[in-house]
């Protein structure tokens, strides 16, 4: 089986100096990162059984019961989990609060504990980036390679696809093999608000406003699917010979040559790459492993007494996240994931149910529907008023509801939580990445920069509010539900006030080595083709690409990247060849 545990087992013994002659620690390809995105990419790649490729991960498999469970692995929170965390710094927009910063530390990466769900976004905000002039990035330039990976068993249509990898699917029946009731009142009070309903979120038909059931990557039998399960299962490993993965390996630098005045990105320390490397750590790592490559700022990075190999400024700039604030009600316990820390009968109810029949809160996705909306349908105050026609327009609010207290702070087990999380889905706010050190091994410094432009409080302000409409509207609808996180008053300052001491990350971290030109006025990182600016032979694939954070959530726009850039680099290089 060519899984290597160790680095010694897959590259030379000592640094590579002549690439001629073939000989150990030499590929086609080595894959730097596998996460989401670098599963799909190290699969599709190695079809071709001519091709070798090298998948570096800094973490392990972990495939184990916890891991496949949908509930168990999206729980991140609570007890031993491959992630690395540490603090981000301090939110100068935001009370100066310090918010916890999450990575992966396994194969399959965020897609191994997520939220599970599969939403590819807007197709108005790809044909947006078409017309600011990345080539091959609209929609229907798009669409070919999500639906490449996809197998939508839940729905239908040439705009779904039905022989991928990936499998999605939602649950037909709201709350199916449950018996909680939020999802279904939540979904009356926004059509009764005047937002209507979609079972497919992922049509390109579909309409920017919506109150959306969500598709999610799992099994029949109830399992997670991650990327890692879909792309690179034992049977693919088995038979893919010249397909090596070594685990729980840091790659400390990328290292480079020069062809005249070309720089060439040629490997790592004990590996060589034959036609490319490929970045794919994703929106955190990514621009860390840049930056310590001697790709970046060149001041940032002479400071830390790295020698400059490209100076690119926009190297860990222009990072983004969906900020998020919860709003949060008392249900009866019995409609709450809280229902199983109280009773230990119910948790074991669950558990068999989950064992025996794939059934049940264990295979529950943290969210079912979402809403979507335009704040530019909401005045400041009184009722909204939706345009469901204009299928031009991206949205920039999602409120998700979620069956939990989402700020993880609550003790009070014997009591069922209801929250919504108020999202602002296309920030005018961004923030950096930057080194601490030179030490590979040291964590970077993340500032997420929530709502350092004040736009952003005024999109989040509507959100708060449309959010309040719905609770009074599931309220009125004879749903009970109490106050328990709400803002103390509807005046814009405290509104702000309930912001600034509540935000929260949604972990959609992206476009910190974002596709654009170099010298964009906001700089870019990679041309259309993922290409790093002035180093040849080296490209990323992950969420650090994107011009501006998608108004969605990030794991159906990582894969299709993956996609696409491996669809990229067969077809250069079978031009060469």
């Amino acid at each position: 089986m060519p899984t290597h545990q160790r680095p010694a087992e897959v590259g030379a013994k000592n640094r590579f100096w002549d690439t001629s002659s073939p000989r150990k620690g030499l590929y086609d390809y080595i894959i730097v990162g596998g996460g989401t995105a670098g599963c799909v990419l190290a699969s599709r790649l190695t079809e071709d059984p001519n091709v070798s490729a090298l998948l570096l991960e800094r973490g392990g498999i972990h495939d184990t019961f916890v891991m496949r469970c949908p509930l168990l692995s999206g729980a991140f929170f609570r007890g031993k989990h491959p992630s690395v965390r540490w603090n981000s710094s301090p939110l100068t927009a935001a009370n100066g609060r310090v918010l916890e910063i999450l990575t992966g530390t396994v194969l399959g990466g965020a897609s191994r504990f997520n939220a599970m769900l599969y939403t590819r976004g807007s197709t108005a905000q790809y044909d947006q980036w078409r017309r600011q002039g990345r080539v091959g990035w609209s929609y229907d330039d798009l669409e070919p390679y999500f639906i490449k990976s996809e197998n939508a068993v839940s729905t239908s249509g040439a705009h779904h696809g039905h022989a991928g990898q990936f499998v999605n699917k939602f649950t037909k029946n709201l709350h199916a093999h449950t018996d909680l009731n939020c999802t279904t009142s939540t979904v009356k009070a926004a059509n009764d608000l005047g937002i209507s309903y979609t079972e497919d979120v992922n049509t390109p038909e579909g309409p920017c406003v919506s109150c959306a059931k969500l598709h999610v990557t799992m099994t029949p039998d109830g399992k997670r699917l991650s990327t890692f399960d879909a792309f690179l299962p034992p049977s693919i490993i088995m038979q893919r010979q010249r397909l090596d993965i070594c685990m729980d390996t840091i790659v400390t630098k990328i290292d480079f040559e020069t062809n005249g005045e070309q720089v060439v990105a040629s490997g790592t320390l004990y590996a060589r790459a034959k036609k490319e490397v490929i970045v794919c750590c994703g929106a955190i790592e990514t621009p860390h492993l840049l930056l310590l490559s001697g790709i970046g700022p060149k001041d940032h990075i002479s400071k830390h007494g790295i020698k400059v190999i490209k100076d690119l400024p926009g190297v860990g700039h222009h990072l983004q996240d969906h900020a998020g604030v919860t709003v949060t009600y008392k249900v009866p316990l019995s409609d709450s994931f809280h229902s199983l820390e109280s009773s230990l009968t119910r948790a074991l109810t669950e558990f068999l149910n989950y064992l025996i029949r794939g059934r049940g809160l264990f295979t529950y996705p943290t969210m079912q529907v979402a809403v979507f909306a335009k704040s530019d349908d909401l005045a400041s105050q009184g009722e909204p008023g939706f345009d469901h026609t204009n299928r031009e327009a991206v949205p920039d609010i999602e409120i998700m509801p979620l069956p939990l207290e989402a700020t993880y702070v609550t003790s009070q087990k014997s009591q069922g939580f209801f929250s919504f999380i108020c999202v602002p889905l296309q920030p005018k706010s961004s923030g950096t990445i930057e080194l601490h050190s030179h030490n590979p091994h040291a964590s970077p410094k993340v500032d997420l920069g929530f709502f350092t432009d004040a736009a952003d409080f005024e999109v989040a302000r509507k959100a708060l509010r449309l959010t309040l409409k719905l609770g009074d509207k599931m309220r009125a609808n004879g749903y009970q539900m109490e106050d328990y996180l709400v803002p103390a008053g509807d005046s814009d300052e405290q509104m702000d006030t309930f912001i600034r001491e509540g935000v929260r990350t949604t972990f959609h971290y992206a476009s910190s080595c974002r596709m654009a030109p170099e010298h964009d006025p906001v700089p870019g990182v990679v041309d259309d083709e993922l290409r790093v600016h002035g180093v040849s032979h080296l490209r990323i694939a992950d969420a650090s690409i994107f011009p501006d954070v998608p108004a969605t959530h990030l794991q159906a726009p990582v894969v299709m990247v993956a996609e696409k850039c491996a669809d990229m680099l067969k077809k250069t290089w079978s031009a060469t060849s």
